[in-house]
């Protein structure tokens, strides 16, 4: 295990959560699995935090939870910026007793309907350690029902990605040193566009920043998702479909806080 001061010892992965039964149980193995290539000497704690889910997906958490890698928590936030948020929170709570610096420690965040690759969290790691402070990856689509020709061209066209970096922000494949996060003060308890938010700030804050290509997830392609104005919602208005006035407005709204709050060659 490296000794300088910007090494990482510990991953924290929070990961939201609301009424994802069909998708939840892929995610957080995907998860686990990637937590097995961290080396050795790094601890890793997944938590995900369920967000009033009225279907079975507590009972899975409840089943895939081992109280030593994988956690969960209940409550009512109505945002993934909330239950991102305290899962951060819950995980920084179990590494408490390693008493780790934040630069020590690492936040990796990804969403409750997207996979991730075995070597996800190793590749973020690769990043902290030559000093980045934040990584922002790419989403591939998954192919499920929703998937189509389509909805593959649309997304191709709108979803740019040119050299060997990009504009875009996902909550579902995005990394923070931990000192940079709790200066940035972490994950706003928003309705929409929090990961924005956080890496508008950590920009601010003149962090180190990087946003490379092949860092990629797999996220869902539905286009009735959980949250107005989410990643289903763009989905869907691409040919519109049955995108209503509030996942609309909800759109709007993000993409205007996005060009207000960051530069142009950091929006996405």
């Amino acid at each position: 295990m490296r000794s300088d001061p910007l090494a990482v010892r510990a991953v924290i992965v929070a990961i939201p959560s609301r009424n994802e039964q069909e998708r939840i149980a892929a995610c957080v193995r995907s998860v686990r699995a990637a937590a097995q290539r961290v080396g050795d000497g790094v601890r890793v704690v997944i938590v995900v935090a369920s967000d009033d889910s009225t279907d079975d997906t507590d009972i899975i958490l409840e089943s895939l939870a081992d109280r030593h890698l994988v956690f969960w928590v209940r409550g009512v936030w109505r945002s993934a910026g909330g239950a991102r948020r305290t899962a951060v929170a819950y995980g920084s709570s179990l590494i408490q007793s390693d008493r780790l610096s934040w630069a020590n420690v690492w936040i990796a965040s990804t969403d409750a309907d997207t996979t991730v690759p075995e070597s996800w969290l190793a590749d973020q790691l690769r990043f902290a350690d030559v000093g980045y402070d934040a990584v922002a990856g790419l989403v591939d689509l998954t192919v499920d029902y929703d998937l189509s020709d389509e909805l593959l061209a649309g997304f191709a066209a709108q979803y740019t990605v040119i050299g060997d970096s990009h504009d875009h922000v996902h909550g579902a494949n995005l990394g923070v040193r931990g000192s940079a996060y709790w200066a940035a003060d972490g994950f706003p308890h928003v309705d929409l566009a929090e990961d924005h938010a956080l890496w508008n700030e950590l920009h601010r804050r003149k962090f180190r920043l990087v946003s490379p290509v092949d860092l990629r997830v797999s996220t869902s392609a539905r286009l009735v998702g959980r949250a107005a104005g989410g990643f289903a919602d763009t989905c869907a208005e691409i040919f519109d479909y049955n995108v209503d006035a509030l996942a609309k407005r909800a759109i709007a709204l993000k993409a205007a806080f996005v060009a207000a709050t960051v530069p142009e060659a950091l929006a996405g």
